[in-house]
């Protein structure tokens, strides 16, 4: 893995990366960020190529600052448009004319779902062991509520912060936890996607997340859904439809959107099969498909 310096300043050659563009020769060129070398190369190459530039950022489309700078002069001075999974909060406006809303898409497939297997309200946990990333909230909120539901939790991720770690798996031992909470490492993608069949609820407890792929991808399988108000994806949960949104850092908010979902098993299934619907309706490739094509 490289580290943030060189994910910022390593790059390859310009010219070899020009006529590498070159003999490729794309109608489309898409930049994933603007904020390396690399990335502002590929900007003056397409330029200079006269290719369509699409750039991809994790910003909100509508947000309280209504007009990005950067969004803005992307546009003017290399004709690029670009593309956000996050719609924001739409009492704003949106002054970038460039600037296009395109929700994630995820592999859709109808099946017949579950739910509660092994009598247990089942609930996943997706990202890497980091502090941010909030689990031990989540092991916190479920010791609060374990004595009057039946839970099984799988937390799923790589390794990261070892102190964190050792603290987290210090309070699930320390509160006799570790019959409901476990943790996958590392586990194919394939596999965690086949392991959202079997549950119930995806929980992110995460903050200062930009956006989480994981919330349409849990949809497509069918599952309720609760995010932080600290996350860019939160936009594709309708709260009290497929899922609730509590606020970062918060057990006793936590507590009271599990408490929602879980009290009512019947309801739950609903919400994970509103989740569904909405994957079909905005989350599909070709639904990514047909407004990415729009917008070229």
């Amino acid at each position: 893995m490289k580290n943030q310096f060189e994910l910022k300043y390593s790059h390859p050659g310009f010219f070899k990366t020009f006529w590498k563009i070159k003999k490729i020769n794309p109608d489309v060129l898409v930049i994933k960020n603007i904020q390396s070398i690399y990335s502002i190369f590929a900007l003056i190459i397409g330029r200079l190529l006269r290719k369509k530039i699409i750039v991809l950022l994790q910003i909100d489309k509508y947000r309280a600052k209504q007009k990005s700078r950067s969004v803005d002069l992307v546009g003017k001075i290399f004709g690029a448009k670009v593309m956000t999974p996050i719609s924001g909060d739409r009492k704003y406006s949106n002054k970038n004319k460039n600037l296009f809303y395109v929700p994630f898409p995820v592999e859709v497939k109808d099946f017949d779902k579950e739910y509660f297997k092994d009598d247990k309200i089942n609930i996943v946990c997706v990202g890497k062991f980091q502090e941010r990333k909030g689990h031990l909230i989540l092991a916190q909120a479920i010791n609060q509520l374990k004595n009057n539901f039946n839970f099984k939790v799988t937390l799923i991720g790589e390794e990261d912060e070892g102190v964190y770690t050792e603290e987290l798996l210090k309070y699930i031992s320390d509160n006799k936890l570790g019959d409901i909470i476990q943790r996958k490492i590392k586990i194919p993608h394939k596999e965690v996607m086949e392991f959202f069949k079997t549950q119930d609820m995806l929980v992110l407890p995460s903050w200062d997340e930009a956006a989480s792929v994981s919330i349409p991808e849990a949809m497509a399988h069918k599952l309720a859904v609760l995010s932080t108000q600290d996350n860019g994806t939160r936009c594709y949960i309708q709260e009290g439809e497929n899922g609730y949104i509590f606020k970062e850092r918060s057990v006793d908010d936590l507590v009271v959107k599990l408490k929602k979902v879980v009290s009512d098993k019947d309801k739950l299934k609903q919400m994970g099969q509103h989740s569904f619907e909405l994957a079909k309706e905005y989350h599909t490739g070709d639904k990514f498909y047909e407004k990415f094509t729009k917008i070229l």
